[in-house]
């Protein structure tokens, strides 16, 4: 003889776990919506390729174009963030904005060796 309560109880069960599951990944799925601590720069602008001269205050990068090579000197001010070491022939990307003093670097990324 089977009774109505055997069949619903599983079925609690399920809905329990099933929400339960569901809850515990909603703080997981919230941290992903939020943008991260480090926020990045403003720039209006990028420019990439490898660096052919470098001082505290200035670089420039030059890159090849459908066979036209263009050189770039950009500021380096004190709010300009730096990731990676720079260095002369090492590859980078740089977000600048445009000044009366000239194209101000707001982030630099060096790219790893052998890394494109």
């Amino acid at each position: 003889m089977r009774l109505d309560y055997d069949s619903s109880v599983p079925m609690r069960c399920a809905a329990r776990i099933f929400l339960g599951a569901l809850l515990s990944c909603a703080p997981v799925l919230r941290a992903q919506d939020e943008p991260p601590n480090k926020s990045e720069p403003a720039y209006d602008d990028t420019f990439a390729g490898p660096i052919v001269e470098l001082s505290a205050t200035k670089v420039v990068v030059s890159r090849t174009v459908l066979g036209k090579t263009e050189k770039r000197a950009f500021l380096i001010k004190a709010d300009t963030r730096i990731e990676g070491k720079l260095k002369v022939k090492v590859k980078v990307t740089v977000g600048f904005v445009t000044t009366d003093d000239g194209d101000v670097a707001r982030l630099i990324v060096a790219l790893p060796n052998g890394k494109k």
